[in-house]
């Protein structure tokens, strides 16, 4: 008798430790800063725990080959425009790379209508989870590389007043699986 975990099983482990990485710096936040009372969020860590969905990382189409590494908010925004027609949406979160490394980054990442992520910065090498919030307001997008979460002018207003209505998609799946806590 083996104890291999199945494919899903071993997929929903890497969500649940990406979702554990950003829970714990949410915490460590919420330990050293002071949390101001009226913001929507004390930090992009909480707006994530709020906000973030989970995504099943896909096969990426031949387009996407030629992106330069080093710049996934830019890559993901300009392709999110570019098919927009396709109903894409730009998303931003925490990735983790391939299996055997468990490197969480802050990355950047296109969502297809069915909640499969098209990443135009890293390949499909399996083991990537992604863990983020789709912005399906194209106005929000970064357009000169910068970040949603990480740059604080981008990101102060959203953790002050959070996003505007409608400007998030109803893409990916829940954070916390439906019944649990």
């Amino acid at each position: 008798m083996t104890n291999s975990a199945s494919p899903a099983t071993s997929f929903m482990a890497a969500e649940d430790r990406l979702i554990d990485h950003v829970r714990q710096h949410a915490e460590l936040y919420t330990s050293a800063h002071r949390v101001h009372a009226n913001w929507c969020h004390p930090s992009q860590f909480h707006l994530l725990l709020d906000l973030g969905r989970r995504f099943i990382p896909a096969p990426s189409p031949d387009d996407l080959i030629g992106m330069p590494d080093g710049a996934c908010y830019s890559n993901a925004a300009m392709y999110a425009r570019t098919h927009r027609g396709e109903g894409v949406v730009y998303a931003e979160g925490f990735a983790l790379t391939p299996a055997g490394l468990d490197v969480y980054l802050p990355h950047a990442w296109v969502v297809r209508p069915d909640g499969t992520v098209l990443d135009p910065t890293w390949d499909d090498a399996p083991g990537r989870a992604y863990v983020g919030i789709p912005v399906a307001d194209p106005r929000l997008w970064p357009v000169d590389g910068g970040s949603l979460l990480q740059d604080f002018h981008r990101t102060l207003p959203l953790l002050r007043d959070g996003f505007p209505p409608d400007a998030l998609a109803d893409l990916g799946r829940p954070l916390i699986a439906e019944g649990l806590s």
